[in-house]
């Protein structure tokens, strides 16, 4: 199974008008249109459908076999675009004849050749024939079946030869296929003509942002990048999670992935808020280690999951093969271009939190930002990472952000965990009457020796890791009150023999 792409479906009216009014005054062979052109009026489908890589001159194949452009249904249903019609500076429009559906969030390749051992290796959707993408200047426009305008681009200088052209920033404007806010395609496919048709272009970039929820002494991690939402555990309470759903707007919207670290009440319970009528969230895919636990908590949980997946509503999967795969990392393309590696997690052990699955997350700039989540994973977890799975090795677990492991607790961090990740600052999900005496005197002291500074939700809230997702925009951390390094009431040292030297 190749990497799952969770793309985003999104609604950018501003663009829409100007894209629709751009591309009748580009029509240099036609009479300018009176207002009442279809040409003048954006489709219901603007925004939603867009052309999202062009290649108009090849060189595996001749121009005439291996032109192609590429469309992007960014929206949460499927788009069928038979009876709509392509449209170009040099040719007469085209009408889309063949039955054409664009699934939620997916591409299709429409192609000047639509067999594959001829066009260089494209897997098209629908040939259009003769129409012509000119190399230097030209104009390529998609209107939907009552003619108003969904999506157009157009060039002016040279298009690359043997490389397309495709969107690097998904929330800019896309008209110009040879602005900024596109790349040259460099990983080659078929042929070996570079491109990448039919999936999420290699360059997209857009800001990805990493809210550590403050949910008392919990976990609840929620990640967006593009349209991709994505969040791992749930914390102590569906209020908490009821809040998250209304201020980011999710009530009859999407989640498009959910990660259950390890099966306890202050990680898993929130998570139910989602499966709830009322709210009518679309959990796309839903991971967790389906370790035999009880409680009906969980238990509660996972029948909804079965449930919905039996409804082919979800795809409930096995964090100890996430791909399906069996390969130990099962690395996730957001839409924004950051990706999530789900690890395998430790296989056995009478201690669930050595079953909690690890994550990296690598922003759409690798240089630029880097997180480490494991749940509640304690010692025994930390060597199965590091000399049993070599991590370390096979990943590279080097990253910018900890999320500490056990909300603080000692048996969460080791001296070998830190050499390993190098964090720059350190999180941790904390109740300010915690009974644990979490944050344990064992870590804080830990991470001041190596100047690492910490926050905790208990004395700082929501802590927010925003990354531009440019090339060298590096990140800034926000928090809602407090400073860095701070203690906390509940916090003590902890007894336990294995915190005796870290």
């Amino acid at each position: 199974m190749s990497p799952l792409h969770l793309s985003r479906a999104a609604p950018v009216l501003g663009v829409l008008l100007l894209a629709a009014c751009s591309e009748a005054a580009r029509v240099p062979t036609a009479p300018f249109p009176s207002p009442g052109d279809p040409r003048f009026t954006a489709s219901v489908y603007a925004g939603q459908v867009v052309i999202n890589e062009v290649m108009a001159d090849p060189s595996a194949v001749l121009d005439a076999d291996g032109e192609w452009f590429e469309v992007h249904n960014r929206g949460s249903a499927a788009v069928s675009i038979q009876g709509w019609t392509i449209a170009g500076n040099n040719d007469s429009p085209h009408a889309i004849v063949g039955a054409v559906t664009i699934p939620s969030r997916g591409f299709v390749v429409l192609a000047r050749n639509g067999s594959a051992l001829v066009n260089g290796g494209v897997a098209a959707a629908y040939a259009y024939g003769a129409m012509n993408l000119a190399n230097t200047s030209d104009w390529v426009a998609l209107r939907d079946g009552g003619g108003a305008s969904v999506d157009s681009v157009s060039w002016s200088t040279a298009m690359p030869a043997g490389s397309s052209r495709g969107v690097t920033d998904p929330d800019a404007d896309n008209l110009d296929a040879r602005g900024s806010g596109w790349h040259t395609s460099v990983a080659s496919y078929g042929s070996g003509d570079d491109g990448s048709p039919g999936a999420q272009n290699e360059g997209r970039r857009s800001p990805l942002v990493v809210r550590v929820l403050e949910v008392g002494q919990g976990d609840a991690i929620y990640i967006t990048n593009g349209l991709s939402k994505v969040l791992v555990d749930g914390g102590p309470a569906q209020s908490s999670m009821a809040s998250l759903i209304t201020e980011f707007g999710l009530a009859h919207g999407r989640l498009d992935l959910m990660i259950l670290t390890h099966a306890h009440a202050d990680h898993l319970a929130g998570l139910r808020e989602f499966f709830k009528t009322s709210q009518d969230v679309d959990v796309t895919v839903f991971m967790e280690n389906k370790n035999a636990a009880a409680g009906t908590t969980i238990a509660a949980l996972r029948d909804s999951a079965v449930a919905r997946g039996g409804r082919g509503e979800l795809d409930y999967r096995d964090t100890d093969d996430a791909c399906g795969t069996g390969a130990a990392v099962c690395t996730i393309l957001l839409d924004g271009g950051a990706r999530l590696h789900v690890l395998d997690p430790k296989p056995t052990d009478g201690n669930e939190n050595n079953r909690s699955v690890a994550v990296k997350l690598v922003g759409p700039d690798s240089a630029s930002f880097t997180m480490w989540l494991a749940g509640d994973a304690e010692h025994g977890a930390i060597d199965f990472f590091d000399v049993t799975a070599g991590y370390d090795v096979s990943l590279g677990m080097n990253v910018d952000v900890l999320k500490s492991g056990h909300h603080g607790s000692c048996n969460g961090i080791t001296s070998r965990l830190l050499d390993l990740l190098t964090p720059s600052y350190v999180t941790m999900g904390v109740s300010s009457t915690n009974t644990y005496g979490h944050v344990h005197t064992q870590t804080k002291d830990l991470l001041a020796g190596r100047s690492i500074p910490w926050y905790r939700t208990d004395e700082n809230g929501r802590i927010t890791f925003t990354t531009p997702g440019t090339v060298a925009g590096g990140y800034s951390v926000s928090y809602a009150r407090g400073s860095a390094s701070m203690d906390g009431a509940a916090d003590v040292t902890s007894p336990q023999l294995e915190c005796v030297s870290l």
